[in-house]
């Protein structure tokens, strides 16, 4: 009888793989060729000896498809932008760039997506007009500065890539309820002109949450959910049109940020059952702190609010990847080789939201291992070569 011998370019074993969508929570072993996923098995189930050209030892760690960020801002344009290289560093094997460039700048850096070894895709800005163009209000000219013939050509130029329209809401960026209508308005026309999703910036808005929400359709996202004067009512209470813009398929957005979560309303949110579904950080130079507001952290502090490992890895990979084009998520035969390894630590672990506010947990969790397309990207864990 012949001896078997399966030797793969990487051989992650000994971790518990878990999967969420295919229902997968256990002890597996899994066999990467080249930048596809070839074995994924038990140990000790195979024939043969089982060796790889690089071997990670998963002993007491957890393996899950790589982690896709719905959220980001690695692309240059805004002043808080964050390298792109930082990205394995938290877990992160795809992500969505969320208005950081706008039709007037795309084309000059569409070669720096396709330089970054990871599926990135783009909301652009609704308005031309950068954020650092210095006292303009970003909307003051709305109709010179939106064109949406211009926006149209980009989408029709990059449709591997270009996804949506990010609009700022809030007092800050479209100040006075006859602004935020008209700015809602012209991101309700262009998103339906070209056919591409809306992804609304809520800070703070000018207009009660009833008359905002009722811009939004199937898809569209609503981003920092669980700010303060978002989707709580003056009981405490999830506004009614937020449950029923979900069942309508609005996706509610974490984001959470560096300013964008409040502990407060996260809880009484998500004691009503209104959890995200879509889990993000917010990713920019000013959520660098390794405590607070990593996708990694972020996804710790839902589970504080109530969410099992298993949800948080679901609306933390499967749901952001629906939106985006040219991701494949799921760690099984055939699949590429995105995944991340994860150090899921359980004991007591103090949270702090945005403003400051200390709150419980008993699970934190930390990044070891990022693989793209087969590739170690990052790796704090003992590797035999």
């Amino acid at each position: 009888m012949a001896f078997i011998v399966r030797c793969y370019d990487l051989l992650i074993k000994n971790g518990t793989l878990v999967d969420p969508a295919q229902g997968i929570h256990k002890r597996m072993d899994i066999g990467i060729y080249g930048s596809r996923i070839v074995d994924v098995f038990e140990p000790g189930t195979l024939p043969g000896k089982i060796c790889g050209s690089q071997v990670i030892d998963a002993e007491g760690l957890t393996v899950v498809p790589g982690l896709v960020d719905g959220h980001v801002h690695v692309l240059p344009g805004l002043r808080f932008s964050y390298p792109p290289k930082e990205l394995w560093k938290r877990g992160i094997t795809a992500c969505i760039d969320v208005g950081s460039q706008t039709s007037a700048s795309f084309n000059r850096v569409r070669h720096l997506v396709d330089e970054i070894p990871c599926p990135v895709n783009v909301c652009l800005g609704l308005s031309s007009m950068s954020e650092t163009q210095g006292e303009i209000s970003r909307y003051s000219l709305l109709d010179k500065e939106v064109d949406k013939e211009k926006i149209r050509e980009l989408f029709d130029m990059h449709p591997d890539v270009l996804i949506g329209i990010k609009v700022f809401i809030g007092h800050n960026d479209s100040p006075g309820a006859e602004l935020t209508h008209r700015v809602m308005r012209k991101a309700r026309e262009v998103c339906d002109y070209v056919g591409c999703r809306m992804f609304v910036h809520v800070a703070n808005p000018d207009i009660p949450f009833p008359e905002l929400i009722s811009y939004f359709n199937s898809g569209d996202n609503f981003t920092h959910t669980y700010n303060k004067g978002n989707i709580l009512n003056e009981k405490g209470e999830v506004y009614q049109e937020a449950w029923e813009a979900k069942k309508r398929g609005v996706l509610f957005d974490s984001a959470r940020g560096s300013r964008n979560w409040s502990a407060e309303v996260a809880k009484a949110a998500f004691a009503q059952g209104f959890t995200p579904d879509v889990i993000t950080d917010d990713l920019t130079c000013l959520s660098n702190d390794p405590q607070t507001s990593r996708l990694h952290v972020h996804m710790g502090e839902c589970m504080a609010m109530g969410m099992t490992l298993d949800q948080v890895l679901y609306h933390a990979t499967n749901v952001p990847a629906s939106c985006m084009k040219g991701v494949e998520v799921g760690v099984k035969r055939g699949m590429a080789g995105n995944i991340t390894i994860l150090e899921v630590q359980k004991g007591p672990h103090q949270y702090e939201d945005a403003f400051g506010v200390p709150y419980m947990g008993d699970t934190f969790i930390l990044p070891r291992a990022t693989i793209i397309n087969g590739k170690v990207m990052y790796n704090t864990i003992d590797t035999d070569y």
